[in-house]
């Protein structure tokens, strides 16, 4: 459980990651320039031992001389001091015959005769079961017999080279290590200092009061403005909406306080007084009012809440709209009124959010029935080129001109009214949620409330 922990906060912290992929490269470097080390050590150990190697031999070949008509050699003592200091040497001296005139018989190197006349040659190889490097030369001896030419093949064991390349590589090595260590310390500390603007800007938000949503205070870094930024703005949004929903509440509060004593004076005067047939009738009606009130204060609450993030789908609006009509017009009246839909030629299936589309449309039927017509009630739905509008037309008063935008804003109401004033301010919340508007147009005997919303709205909330 612990090292599962351990594990999602790692994948989680933006510092830990950095760390251990800067880690990671600084390791494979690492790796890298140690082999590379290795390498140059061996090398330098190599040249270093092979030019010693290459010196004795050719020390041995200028001690070489003829005496009695024989090969003889004086062997440099020097020479083979040197290199003995921790390797076993083995050499071998043959006249122009090929007799082995000093050193070990089996000694032996595989180069041809041409070469070891022309200048050192340096081979491995391996001589009583030990790995050596070998080195061979010729010397031409005045008055030797036959061609003249001696060999003198000399060979060293690898233990010094092999010591010297630990001991280079090793320090080089842990220079490197040392050096990755500090670039990773480095790193930390680094991180810690880029982080720290962030870490101010997160003491400063846990500090805050829930109710405190104001900006950021501290200026933050070039490369996180943005993120600071959209958090502001989300505050900002936070802020706006909370105000929003605390006004309703209070408006919506008020608002249903007046039915409710209504209400219960009604029920008062039915207790106190004989049953009048028209005091139930009142009752009636205040409690019809009520669910109407609570029914509207719901859908202005959904609308608001959809409006912040509305749900588009293929909508046909003539259908949309013809059933809206028949579920919204009850079935009795106290007048009479002619009801007609009239359907767009064209095609109305658009990217819309259909339920408040629903809850717009029936806001203003029935805002139509209850103030407005008189005997006739039209609903049309328009397909132009760049919108589609669902008219609501009746022949009633109509609203005066100067009250109509004051109308659209919650808990408003017309002259006379008895209605919760909020029909009006729903469906012009689902036009601007829609990127539309909720225009009228006419007067008393020709008027319509033109709901009109663009046709592709969807790529407007993408």
């Amino acid at each position: 459980m612990a090292i599962s922990s351990t594990l999602r906060d790692i994948r989680t912290s933006l510092r830990a990651r950095l760390l251990i992929a800067i880690g990671a490269i600084l390791a494979v470097g690492a790796v890298v320039l140690s082999l590379a080390a290795w390498q140059y050590a061996a090398t330098a150990a190599r040249d270093a031992y092979d030019r010693l190697l290459a010196g004795g031999a050719v020390q041995i070949a200028e001690n070489i001389y003829m005496q009695g008509g024989v090969v003889t050699l004086d062997p440099p003592a020097a020479a083979f001091a040197t290199l003995s200091a921790y390797d076993l040497v083995f050499y071998r001296v043959t006249d122009p015959r090929g007799v082995v005139v000093a050193g070990y018989d089996d000694l032996a190197i595989s180069a041809p005769a041409a070469a070891l006349r022309e200048g050192v040659v340096l081979r491995d190889g391996v001589y009583r079961d030990q790995p050596v490097r070998i080195a061979a030369v010729a010397r031409r001896l005045d008055g030797a017999p036959g061609d003249g030419w001696s060999a003198i093949v000399l060979a060293q064991t690898l233990r010094a080279r092999d010591s010297l390349t630990w001991d280079l590589a090793s320090k080089a090595i842990g220079l490197i290590a040392a050096m990755s260590l500090l670039a990773l310390v480095a790193t930390a500390l680094c991180l810690r200092l880029v982080f720290a603007p962030l870490t101010r800007i997160e003491a400063e938000i846990v500090r805050r009061r829930p109710d405190d949503l104001s900006p950021i205070a501290m200026m933050p870094p070039r490369e996180v403005r943005a993120l600071v930024g959209a958090i502001d703005g989300f505050m900002q949004r936070l802020s706006e909406r909370i105000t929003l929903m605390q006004r309703f509440i209070a408006d919506a509060t008020h608002q249903l306080r007046t039915p409710l004593a209504a209400i219960d004076a009604e029920v008062e005067l039915l207790t106190d007084q004989t049953r009048d047939p028209k005091a139930l009738d009142k009752l009636r009606g205040r409690i019809a009012d009520l669910a109407r009130l609570t029914s509207q204060l719901l859908d202005h609450a959904m609308i608001q809440h959809r409006a912040q993030a509305p749900r588009f789908a293929a909508t046909d609006i003539n259908a949309l709209a013809k059933s809206v009509l028949s579920q919204s017009v009850p079935l009795s009246l106290d007048r009479e009124v002619s009801v007609s839909f009239v359907p767009s030629e064209g095609d109305t299936v658009i990217a819309a959010d259909a339920i408040s589309l629903r809850e717009a449309l029936a806001n203003l039927i029935h805002n139509a029935l209850a103030h407005g017509a008189r005997t006739r009630l039209m609903v049309r739905v328009e397909r132009a080129a760049a919108h589609v509008a669902i008219v609501v037309w009746d022949d009633g008063p109509g609203i005066a001109a100067e009250a109509q935008q004051h109308l659209v804003s919650p808990f408003q109401k017309g002259d006379g009214s008895h209605g919760s004033g909020l029909g009006l301010a729903i469906a012009a919340e689902v036009a601007q949620a829609h990127g539309g508007s909720l225009r009228f147009a006419g007067g008393a005997g020709d008027f319509s409330v033109r709901f009109e919303i663009p046709a592709s709205p969807f790529a407007r909330h993408i």
